[in-house]
């Protein structure tokens, strides 16, 4: 979302506030008095990104209410909820920021100064008596194409860990990984749901990488798998030496650590980075092209040509070294169309068994994950052969 978007949207929030507060019109009297909270919510749904908005009150006891209480003297301790639906694929960033914005536009309503406006009703602001402003308490509900059910306290949170971390990020972290079928964070715990027992571990390893704020991985009949039970990623050892040894067996493939290790991308061409790291105990040999299919944020299989480039020498990766793939595509067509590769599906060599890859298992160092790419259906993509790790591409 834009800044001038979200500067719309908390002008919009905050004139609600002023309106459920009991504050007026500052034009004559016979304007019309307070402006129409549901004008404002409907002003604030239009914006970029917002699909939903509402809102309701709470009293001390829990209890909803369309209005605030006659006796304004009540409000301090009422609640305002928010609850703001919006695209997944806006992404964290834009919404942490929103958030600090909007706690400043808070703050600011509670301790406006008394003020009198001609023709208008006298309101606490007139007497010179503080402002009584319930507490707003905002969710955000992104939606993604499968319709996972993700929400999240995003105002007020007990902790931000950086600019996309914290609740926020992680509820956006989890909304675009594949076999999440619920993701639930309150500011203090999480709950974070898959559909098939099958995915624990490949979305444990997503939230242990990511350092994500929860600690166990459930289903929706709870089985469950614990984060710190995730198999760590081996450390990997830039090798100066690539011995051409024919003796080296062919590589296990449960010795090998498969993962995306990176991305780029410069005039229409687009390339993502495989790695393949030896975590046995001797040299052992790969020859040939990967195998790689991709998958959407639903789990279902893309329709895409591979096209390997020609030859394939053998390659001998020392322990601790990693091998390394390219696959290279020219940007495809995304508008309006849901089906994005949000996971690789990556096998060593055509035949050897496949580890599911969601884009947020890859880490970027100082950057929020990314969660998809422009590989759509019917697209073409080529892929090198396995080389070692900084050899030219």
């Amino acid at each position: 979302m834009s800044s001038a978007p979200i500067r719309t949207l908390l002008a919009a929030l905050l004139t609600l506030g002023l309106a459920a507060c009991g504050s007026t019109s500052t034009g004559p009297a016979d304007a019309g008095g307070a402006p129409d909270p549901e004008t404002i919510v409907a002003d604030a749904r239009a914006l970029p990104g917002v699909g939903d908005v509402t809102f309701h009150y709470r009293d001390p006891d829990g209890e909803e209410h369309a209005e605030l209480p006659a006796d304004p003297a009540e409000w301090a301790a009422w609640t305002m909820r928010l609850d703001i639906v919006n695209r997944a694929e806006q992404g964290a960033g834009s919404t942490v920021e929103a958030m600090d914005d909007l706690h400043e536009a808070w703050q600011l309503l509670s301790t406006a100064p008394p003020t009198t406006t001609p023709g208008t009703v006298p309101t606490p602001w007139a007497t010179g008596t503080p402002l009584p402003v319930p507490r707003l308490e905002i969710w955000l509900h992104p939606v993604t194409p499968t319709g996972s059910e993700i929400t999240v306290r995003a105002y007020p949170l007990p902790q931000v860990r950086d600019a996309v971390g914290g609740p926020i990020g992680d509820a956006y972290l989890f909304a675009g990984t594949p076999g999440v079928v619920r993701a639930v964070f309150d500011g203090e715990t999480a709950d974070v749901r898959v559909g098939d027992p099958s995915d624990l571990a490949k979305v444990a390893d997503v939230a242990a990488v990511q350092g994500a704020g929860v600690d166990v991985i459930r289903t929706l009949d709870s089985a469950e798998l614990a984060v710190a039970d995730v198999p760590p990623r081996p450390p990997y050892t830039p090798s100066a030496g690539w011995p051409a040894d024919p003796s080296a067996p062919e590589c296990d493939p449960a010795a090998l650590r498969l993962e995306i290790t990176g991305s780029d991308a410069a005039l229409g061409s687009r390339y993502l980075f495989l790695g393949a790291t030896n975590t046995g105990p001797a040299p052992c040999a790969v020859q040939g092209h990967p195998d790689v299919t991709f998958r959407t944020l639903a789990e279902q299989p893309l329709t895409v040509t591979v096209v390997p480039t020609p030859d394939a020498a053998r390659v001998v990766i020392p322990p601790g070294a990693r091998a390394m793939a390219v696959v290279d595509w020219n940007a495809m067509p995304t508008a309006d169309n849901p089906d994005l590769t949000y996971e690789v599906v990556l096998a060593a060599v055509p035949g050897a068994p496949a580890t599911e890859l969601p884009l947020t298992s890859w880490v970027v160092e100082g950057y929020g994950p990314h969660t998809y790419l422009d590989i759509v259906d019917g697209g073409e993509v080529a892929i090198t052969e396995w080389r070692p790790d900084g050899a030219a591409f």
